[in-house]
């Protein structure tokens, strides 16, 4: 069985395929706008194959990849591609470990992107099918890389066609049904890839210009929506949806607070997914954006997203109650009106804290004991038992050292 390899833009390691003459003319579709080349299997490479992908009889493909948390898997043909196309995210963030990534979608408004993040069940897909109907240019509707370049924030092509689920919804406009479904090619009974539309190059950049986040009513009879929303609902949305893991959190975090209070949030609330369509396409809220942007004043601790530490260190040792514990330096934090968020100087996670963690942190500017923190505590909340203070000290506490938040302080 011949034997070829893929070398698309933008991976350092190669995709193997095997029977090509089976494999191409499904995959070649999907990938129309990742440029690749085939190069000799003889050729030495830096890295091994990311992925092998072939058929093991006329039903069902397999894909080995040694680096997802399934290795091998077998499907019919388009389950594997679907399964291959999330393995090529993970390859493109292994490739550019400089790069965030959100699971979204991200569609051309004239120059600029509108992020739309992954929500279940909210129609990301069909959403974004539609407006590539009224002509707007598909960067992605799944998963979005996020580069920052001299202070802009941009979002980077996938050159993958999108993916909807089957059957489409019977109550679409049949116009819409019907062009959705002449483009849909290749196909199976769960999952078709739309083609034959506006689809930038992989890698093509341009700068977000707006978020819009979704809520689909089921039944709504009123007009689609589209209202502001909070810098909170902005942070925690794209938080969620982060998972560009291998980039230090303080980054993140930075970026995305970045992203949500340089450029307008909108939630979209809607069930008919035309109508929504139209009311974005015609929205002068999204006729004239500006780009995203990453002041280093505003976030001194990084001006552009930064690998992990190869190594990290955990939190073996006991929380002792009766020491005196302060900030461990190095944290990134952003203040909203209704929450802190905190990611720790190792950059390994996000942290949310409501009004009483968030005055926990604040008070630990200092180092304290928890029973002097329960004491400055008392003054804050005047209402509330000691017994129950001191509880929720210890218990908030005892997490921020077991996250590596606070530290010992020197007697």
């Amino acid at each position: 069985m011949p034997v070829h390899l893929l070398a698309f833009d933008g991976l350092d390691a190669p995709l193997q395929v095997s029977d090509p003459q089976i494999v191409r003319p499904l995959l070649d579709p999907v990938m129309a706008a990742w440029p690749f080349k085939e190069i000799s299997a003889a050729q030495p490479q830096s890295r091994p194959p990311f992925a092998t992908i072939g058929p093991i009889d006329d039903q069902s493909w397999r894909l080995l990849a040694p680096l997802a948390a399934s290795p091998v898997a077998h499907h019919d043909p388009v389950d594997a591609i679907c399964d291959l196309v999330v393995e090529m995210s993970w390859e493109r963030l292994r490739s550019r470990p400089d790069l965030l990534c959100l699971h979204a979608a991200a569609i051309g408004f004239g120059d600029h992107l509108v992020i739309f993040p992954n929500a279940r069940r909210a129609g990301k897909s069909l959403l974004t099918a539609t407006l590539a109907k009224l002509g707007h240019a598909v960067f992605s509707d799944d998963f979005v890389p996020v580069a920052v370049e001299a202070g802009t924030i941009y979002g980077l092509a996938n050159g993958i066609a999108p993916r909807l689920r089957l059957p489409l919804p019977p109550n679409l406009p049949i116009e819409l049904s019907n062009w959705i479904a002449a483009g849909i090619d290749p196909a199976n009974k769960r999952y078709g890839y739309l083609t034959g539309i506006d689809l930038p190059l992989s890698g093509t950049k341009a700068p977000i210009g707006a978020v819009v986040l979704l809520d689909r009513e089921e039944g709504r009879t009123a007009s689609a929506l589209l209202e502001p929303v909070s810098d909170d609902d902005a942070i925690a949305a794209l938080v969620i949806q982060n998972f560009g893991r291998q980039v230090h959190a303080g980054a993140i975090l930075s970026v995305i607070a970045a992203i949500a209070t340089s450029v307008p949030v909108y939630r979209l609330v809607y069930d008919d997914v035309a109508d929504a369509a139209a009311l974005l396409h015609d929205s002068p809220h999204l006729a004239r954006l500006s780009a995203a942007t990453l002041s280093s004043d505003d976030h001194p601790s990084t001006d552009r997203p930064a690998p992990l530490p190869d190594a990290l260190d955990d939190q073996t040792a006991a929380f002792d109650p009766g020491l005196r514990y302060g900030r461990v330096p190095g944290f990134v934090e952003v203040q909203t009106q209704a929450a802190l968020y905190l990611a720790d100087a190792q950059g390994r996670s996000i942290h949310r804290f409501n009004a009483v963690s968030g005055v926990i942190w604040m008070l630990l500017q200092d180092p304290m004991r928890p029973d002097d923190l329960a004491d400055a505590m008392q003054e804050v909340f005047a209402d509330v038992p000691r017994a129950r203070l001191q509880e929720d000290v210890l218990q908030a506490m005892t997490f921020l050292w077991q996250q590596n938040l606070i530290v010992e302080a020197p007697k």
